[in-house]
């Protein structure tokens, strides 16, 4: 959809739900970030046309390092790809390193690929190879993990996540289509995850095509940023804005969007979309992270 559509859209759905309008401007840049949001959910159809060119020309997986682009890789069983999905959320992609912690937890050092199954039969090898070197060294975490501690051991560290999640493997690699909030729920059980690295790593296996149905809800509840953008829609055309208004401003806005147009993964459109508008209404400004 482009710009002008998605300003339609939003503006219907302001007034049939909250009774006003917001101004022309704030309108387009909710629009913008919309536009933005659906983008970086879209790009998942070219991670998987790259995975199907990768296999067809007999590439490596390395050649194909990009986890969502690995994680689409025909030549992979399910346990391998939700295996890189779980590492792809535990590092994310930062602005300084970008992906190479995951790289380095994921490829040993002649750049092959360290196969789930391997990991499980040789689970304590696999800890005594990634401390033969400096494994966090000249690396940050993304955004999104950014208070996740820089270290292997202890309660907190690298490895104890790990474990949990190899000895769970067949409760995160689901055969059959499972709804979003069960895999939600079960996700913030990994260590070091919480609420936000289990909708990100939930969300990102519906996006890779791994067994998890869209979810049908905005997870606003506890998110600062999406919360704070509710508030505002509601302050903007004179609403309540109480929790309790917010939340139900949350669910109207999941259904009418459902209804009114065909989004794919539009509950975290609208929260990302949500999110990034109220950092600043003014003026557009477009976010990589």
């Amino acid at each position: 959809m482009n710009i002008e559509e998605l300003e339609k859209l939003w503006k219907k759905a302001i007034s049939e739900i909250l009774g006003r309008q917001i101004d022309g401007n704030k309108l387009n840049i909710l629009s913008k970030q919309t536009s933005d949001s659906i983008r970086r959910i879209k790009i998942y159809e070219t991670y998987a046309l790259r995975a199907q060119q990768a296999l067809q020309n007999n590439k490596s997986f390395y050649h194909t390092s990009n986890p969502f682009v690995l994680a689409r890789r025909a030549d992979l069983n399910l346990k391998n790809k939700v295996w890189i999905i779980y590492l792809a959320t535990y590092f994310g992609k930062s602005n300084k390193s970008k992906w190479t912690l995951f790289e380095r937890a994921t490829f040993d050092q002649n750049q092959s690929l360290i196969t789930f199954d391997h990991i499980q039969t040789n689970l304590d090898n696999y800890f005594k190879y990634l401390s033969s070197f400096d494994f966090f060294q000249n690396c940050t975490y993304s955004n999104h993990r950014k208070f996740t501690a820089k270290k292997l051991y202890g309660d907190k560290g690298l490895f104890k996540s790990i474990e949990h999640f190899v000895n769970n493997i067949e409760v995160y690699s689901s055969d059959n289509q499972m709804e979003f909030h069960e895999m939600y729920l079960l996700s913030q059980r990994i260590p070091n995850f919480g609420r936000l690295g289990g909708f990100d790593f939930t969300s990102s296996l519906v996006k890779c095509g791994l067994n998890i149905k869209e979810p049908i809800s905005m997870y606003a509840d506890h998110s600062t940023g999406p919360l704070l953008g509710l508030e505002l829609l509601l302050k903007l055309t004179n609403n309540d804005i109480s929790m309790a208004s917010k939340k139900k401003l949350s669910a109207d806005l999941m259904i009418w969007f459902s209804k009114n147009s065909k989004i794919f993964m539009i509950g975290q459109v609208l929260e990302d979309s949500i999110c990034n508008w109220q950092k600043n209404t003014r003026s557009y400004i477009r976010y990589t992270g």
